[in-house]
């Protein structure tokens, strides 16, 4: 059976929140290096044949995800000879520096990756991005294609600087079998009711929560979702858009307390902060620890580690909280074209390749990745799982963008400190009386 699941999330900004930003744990290089499409031609030889060269970076390095990057470039280029893509996929950290140095060098890309927010905002600023409206104006099809809340996250002052490609939403993921032995029979839905599952399962001698936050997006999610739950959505939009720099709402400092208690109740892994992301994924998958805050795109691998004996369920609701309930955290993840480019038409034309039909419904049935597009999919090549969360985000009220791509970045550079000094004997209060302190120094600066 076909069915039409066309993503229609609301977005943080419809509801006087900041515009969704995608930024995440979703693809992490454990080498550190980069990897490259083996038989795509290099630019000199592509040159001398007559060929142009699209050069094309990513941030999905791990082989399943190569795979099926290196199918997609293969059979564009067999759709459109003269056109060779050449491809080069970094890590989730890395691909950060290495864009910015990529894109100052005589080895810039042609399309690079980033996430939504102040990620494209820093290259519309920095001249590196190219103002992609006429060819969404021009192709009126290819724009209505689109999901209009995550196209709409790649509008900065007022044309357009990106093209979604997937998008990131996150969720509990927990052992049924640590669970039950655990005696919880229903997955908790309050936070009174997850602090009660956390020490059922700490009884047994389990770790309730695996965190591995040596980079602290990790725990920069956490707030990002807390931050969503206790905080007045006017009073966060005020905030992250620098409207009003001081973080003083009370409900910033008691997420940051909120994480901290799991930790100090001994609800984590002892070692958070250095313990690695793959390291935390580990400890579920092998039945070291019962639950992890993951991305909607890794569930496959849960799936393949433990079968039946694992699920999912929605971040716990904060009884009393101020701000919303329901909300979805994540973001769409988004392609820029370089400014600087000498092929721009192929660059689009690889782009609109990307984010057709058949390359969406590949990418979910392949990589269980959510898809920016109306794209049609069949049901029975799908994750259940999938198709639940994307149905159950259709119902969201909106959704909580990546904190550490929503804000400044020197300002998000103080906060991510603050994920891991937290931990130590920093608290809430004081960690926001920093963001505040760089927000206002920001603010002057400009």
């Amino acid at each position: 059976m076909k069915v039409k699941r066309t993503i229609k999330v609301v977005t943080a900004l419809a509801l006087s929140m900041a515009v969704l930003t995608g930024c995440g744990g979703g693809g992490q290089n454990a080498g550190g290096e980069p990897q490259q499409k083996e038989d795509s031609g290099n630019s000199g030889q592509a040159a001398a044949g007559g060929d142009v060269v699209i050069k094309f970076v990513h941030k999905f390095p791990e082989e399943k995800r190569m795979q099926y990057f290196n199918e997609v470039v293969a059979k564009f280029e067999e759709q459109n000879p003269g056109i060779k893509i050449e491809m080069t996929a970094y890590g989730d950290e890395e691909i950060k520096d290495k864009t910015r140095v990529l894109l100052g060098s005589d080895d810039a890309p042609d399309i690079f990756f980033t996430w939504s927010g102040e990620r494209i905002t820093q290259y519309v600023d920095s001249g590196n991005a190219m103002d992609i409206s006429k060819y969404l104006e021009e192709d009126t099809e290819w724009k209505d294609s689109f999901n209009q809340s995550m196209l709409g996250c790649c509008i900065k002052e007022g044309s357009y600087w990106a093209i979604p490609w997937d998008y990131s939403s996150k969720e509990m993921v927990y052992n049924k079998k640590i669970f039950a032995d655990a005696g919880i029979t229903e997955v908790p839905k309050t936070w009174t009711e997850f602090l009660d599952a956390c020490q059922k399962i700490k009884d047994m001698g389990i770790t309730p929560i695996a965190v591995g936050n040596q980079y602290s997006w990790v725990v920069c999610h956490y707030l990002t979702t807390l931050n969503g739950k206790l905080v007045p959505a006017d009073v966060t939009n005020k905030n992250y858009t620098m409207e009003e720099v001081a973080y003083t709402d009370p409900g910033y400092a008691q997420a940051l307390d909120m994480v901290k208690e799991l930790y100090d109740k001994g609800f984590t892994n002892a070692d958070i902060n250095s313990c690695t992301w793959e390291m935390s994924q580990a400890m579920v998958q092998e039945g070291k620890a019962a639950m992890i805050y993951e991305e909607v795109q890794n569930l496959v691998n849960y799936e393949n580690a433990l079968g039946d004996d694992w699920s999912y369920f929605d971040f716990p609701e904060v009884e009393g909280a101020a701000g919303e309930a329901g909300y979805i955290t994540g973001g769409p993840d988004v392609f820029m074209v370089n400014s600087a480019s000498k092929h721009p038409d192929e660059a689009i034309k690889f782009l609109k390749w990307i984010t057709s039909d058949e390359v969406q419904s590949k990418m979910v049935y392949e990589l269980g990745f959510l898809p920016c597009t109306g794209v049609e999919l069949d049901e029975s090549k799908c994750m259940p799982e999938s198709l639940e969360i994307i149905e159950k985000n259709l119902a969201a009220p909106g959704i909580s963008e990546w904190l550490d791509c929503a804000i400044d970045q020197t300002v998000a550079d103080t906060y991510l400190i603050g994920c891991q000094t937290i931990f130590d004997a920093e608290t809430g209060e004081s960690i926001m009386k920093d963001v505040s302190a760089t927000a206002e120094e920001v603010a002057a600066d400009k």
